[in-house]
């Protein structure tokens, strides 16, 4: 009886093992070739911070719509159930009539009424119930925002918002290329290095050899050959050093890329190629233009926020209006329902005095508003001197290069 339970258990584990296989088979490192522009193209696309700052895109333009949404008409609807253990009552009186003990069709004369053979009688009138025991109710209302000072605001403030948002996507894009071509270019530095050092090594490594058969016939002394030899050592070690940075520039850059660990990078570009696409004449004929910096206009986006902040704390002093329509419907209705089954509504909120906190709310976005004022000035400054020093290291590095390539 234990043999069709086993074969089962071994088709079972044959079945895991072979899409485990197939699974390993189809996670296995893929080659990837890549220019500098296809490596800043591909970290675009998949780089974690840029693919977070697409979202911030949508998210933005989410905000924008939501904000919208606010002065457009807004439906509820609210159901209701209600249980009276006791329904209030109403008597409206009843019923009052002449009443005799005499005899049917009797006449009835004045002696009669003087001695009390004719009397008023009173029937009590049955109770109306003001409610009903069960009931359910539901509630639509509709509203609408005529005017608000700060709705208006917001609504300006939401697309200073949203370009603000895509400057910030901008910023992270120039970074991430940046950080791409520096780890880029530091790769093939070290992979020249690496090269160079190997060169060097094979050259002194025949020297040794030539030299320890000098030492065997006895042409040089010991001390010779132990120098070449721990220079040779030298040179085995600064190599296992630079292939080691190699390979912590290549995690660094496929971390930077947003690729597998796994995978494998082919640099098609050279050192030579880069270098090439640099015209120091063009860069530095260019006039510095402050207002192309990114930097400053993410500042002067953040004045434009400032000063609509500003203007928000300014229209909280300006009323409120608004309508409201309600319909109401009961699912059992009581005999009197005083309640109107339709009411339309206008309503007006009139601000009048807050105790000097509209005014301080005020005066701290005024002061917030020149904090950005001055960071933006000091900001104007730090990058012309920033342009100063970068070009004149730039002209440096340039005829260094140039003079490290002869």
């Amino acid at each position: 009886m234990k043999l069709p339970i086993i074969n089962t258990l071994c088709s079972a584990l044959l079945v895991f093992a072979v899409q485990m296989s197939a699974l390993a088979q189809d996670k296995q490192p893929v080659t990837t070739t890549l220019s500098l522009k296809q490596a800043q193209e591909y970290a675009i696309k998949n780089n974690a911070n840029s693919r977070n700052s697409a979202i911030d895109m949508e998210i933005a333009k989410k905000k924008i719509w939501e904000t919208t949404a606010i002065g457009l008409p807004q439906i509820s609807a609210q159901a209701n159930y209600q249980h009276l253990f006791k329904v209030p009552e109403l008597s409206l009186g009843g019923t009052t009539y002449l009443a005799t003990d005499l005899p049917a069709g009797t006449p009835i004369t004045s002696d009669d009424i003087n001695n009390q053979n004719v009397y008023m009688g009173f029937t009590p009138g049955a109770p109306i119930a003001l409610g009903v025991k069960n009931n359910t109710t539901l509630d639509i209302t509709v509203s609408q925002l005529l005017f608000s000072g700060e709705y208006i605001v917001g609504l300006q403030a939401t697309k200073v918002y949203y370009t603000m948002t895509d400057q910030n996507r901008q910023k992270t894009e120039i970074d991430l290329k940046e950080s791409i071509a520096n780890t880029y270019a530091m790769a093939l530095v070290f992979e020249q290095t690496l090269n160079v050092l190997n060169q060097s090594l094979g050259n002194t490594e025949k020297t040794l050899n030539e030299m320890q058969q000098m030492y065997e016939q006895g042409m040089i002394e010991n001390t010779d050959v132990d120098q070449i030899e721990l220079v040779t050592l030298t040179l085995k070690n600064a190599i296992s050093s630079m292939s080691r940075q190699i390979d912590a520039t290549y995690d660094l850059l496929k971390f930077q890329l947003g690729m597998p660990f796994a995978d494998k990078i082919v640099l098609s570009d050279n050192l030579e190629n880069i270098a090439n696409t640099v015209n120091l004449e063009t860069l530095i004929s260019t006039q510095f233009n402050i207002n192309n910096n990114l930097d400053y206009q993410i500042l002067q986006t953040s004045e434009e926020i400032s000063k609509l902040n500003l203007k928000r704390e300014k229209s909280t002093y300006l009323p409120n209006l608004a309508a409201v329509y309600r319909h109401n419907e009961m699912m059992n209705e009581p005999e009197f329902n005083f309640n109107p089954k339709d009411v339309i509504q206008v309503a007006m909120n009139i601000p009048i005095a807050s105790s000097g906190m509209r005014n301080a709310k005020v005066q701290q976005r005024k002061l917030e508003l020149q904090q950005v004022i001055n960071t933006k000035d000091n900001l104007a400054n730090g990058l012309q001197l920033q342009y100063i020093n970068t070009r004149n290291e730039l002209t440096s590095a340039y005829e260094k290069y140039q003079n490290d390539k002869r």
